[in-house]
């Protein structure tokens, strides 16, 4: 697959404007350069959403705090023995980084000393296409061809892929979710050979690390046909053997598309897994939120739970389930698509009404709190689902009483 790729022309306004100029002209104010690197130039150029404002500078992090401090930014020393102080603009956080080149890697930590030689920060990068640096006059400096792997959506190291994945073996899953996000075509081999070969390290890396890569890579734009990559060279059963159902992924992520509905990671994890046994095995070794893991395994849970794609059973499920898990369960577990756009709509619109009796009302009836009034609550409820939630307070106060004369 090839690309017909047009950048976005460079400055734009976000650069010459708000925050990112005040820092700018801070960081600049005495006659020394500043550029913006990594992902808010690639994005930029892309013309995509900018989610986070980089700036590197060849002063370092001392020189930085004082230029910042003079004129009235709020820093923070985020990293300062690393070369990195975060400027805060009208609560907008920009990271600012002093140009640095590697003395010695190890694993994910790097020991480093500052410098002014711009590409040689650039080469610390992990992909061509995050080692691009643009000055406030748009032009753009590329040490490594990353324009050119941009405009081939192409996601290439800089340098030997293998050594940079052993600087940081996370960088495996890295490559694969930057593929998802930007790559047109089939994954870089060099790559990829090199992502088999260091796989096995992916199971000794913090499960915190390794969530917010997978998430993230599940929910992108090709993130279903990616993980078939993935499957195929064996990266998933390093760290994630239970997530194999590659077919069930890729028609939930052709639901969630035909429905309009926006990809959710979660979801899409669920996907790949048998079962709730598995989801609760995934979610311990991923340390998903109790809320994801919550999700996670109330998905993978669905085979227990009786899916019929009419509207009344939808409206169930929902009182049951909540509007959230309810739409989950039909994309990830629904048998055909026959009449998945209807029910999908109920699953996320409808709200559940509440109960119309209590235990107050009981009370008016002569029931006493304890045991048998939970069971004439019950009663009356499953009375009242089964009557698709039209019964009112004086319908279900009716029934109740007819069913107590009789009982």
């Amino acid at each position: 697959m090839s690309t017909s790729l047009s950048f976005q022309p460079l400055p734009q306004p976000w650069m010459l404007q708000g925050a990112a100029r005040h820092v700018y002209d801070a960081l600049t104010a005495e006659g020394d350069e500043a550029r913006f690197v990594g992902g808010c130039v690639r994005d930029a150029l892309l013309g995509r959403k900018i989610n986070d404002i980089d700036i590197a500078t060849p002063l370092p992090p001392g020189k930085v705090i004082e230029l910042l401090t003079s004129a009235g930014i709020k820093n923070i020393p985020t990293g300062i023995e690393h070369g990195t102080v975060t400027a805060v603009v009208n609560s907008e956080p920009i990271e600012v980084t002093t140009l640095r080149r590697d003395v010695e890697t190890f694993g994910r930590q790097a020991r480093v000393a500052f410098t002014d030689d711009w590409q040689a920060d650039a080469a610390r990068r992990d992909l061509t296409m995050n080692a691009l640096s643009c000055r406030l006059d748009g032009r753009v400096h590329d040490y490594f061809g990353g324009l050119d792997d941009l405009t081939a959506g192409r996601v290439r190291f800089v340098g030997d892929p293998r050594t940079r994945m052993k600087e940081d073996y996370l960088r495996v899953l890295r490559f694969f979710r930057f593929h998802a996000n930007y790559a047109a075509g089939e994954p870089d081999p060099a790559a990829m050979a090199a992502a088999k070969a260091s796989a096995s390290q992916l199971a000794h890396l913090s499960g915190e690390r390794l969530r917010q890569e997978t998430l993230k890579l599940l929910a992108a734009g090709r993130g279903p046909e990616t993980w078939g990559h993935m499957l195929e060279a064996g990266i998933v059963s390093a760290y994630l053997p239970e997530a194999t159902d590659q077919a069930r992924l890729v028609l939930v992520a052709q639901r969630e598309a035909a429905l309009r509905i926006a990809p959710a990671a979660i979801r899409r994890l669920a996907a790949l897994l048998p079962g709730k046994t598995e989801a609760l095995a995934v979610g311990t070794r991923l340390r998903l939120s109790r809320r994801e893991q919550e999700r996670l395994s109330g998905i993978a849970a669905g085979p227990e739970i009786m899916l019929e794609l009419e509207p009344v059973a939808v409206r169930r499920l929902v009182y049951r389930h909540g509007n959230d898990l309810a739409l989950d369960l039909l994309l990830v577990h629904a048998e055909d698509d026959a009449d998945l756009v209807q029910v999908a709509a109920i699953a996320e619109s409808w709200h559940a009404p509440r109960m119309p009796v209590g235990g107050k009302d009981l009370a008016e009836l002569g029931l006493q709190p304890g045991a048998a009034m939970g069971r004439w609550l019950a009663l009356a409820e499953a009375w009242w689902i089964a009557g698709d939630f039209r019964a009112d307070r004086a319908a279900c106060m009716s029934w109740l009483k007819a069913q107590l004369t009789t009982g």
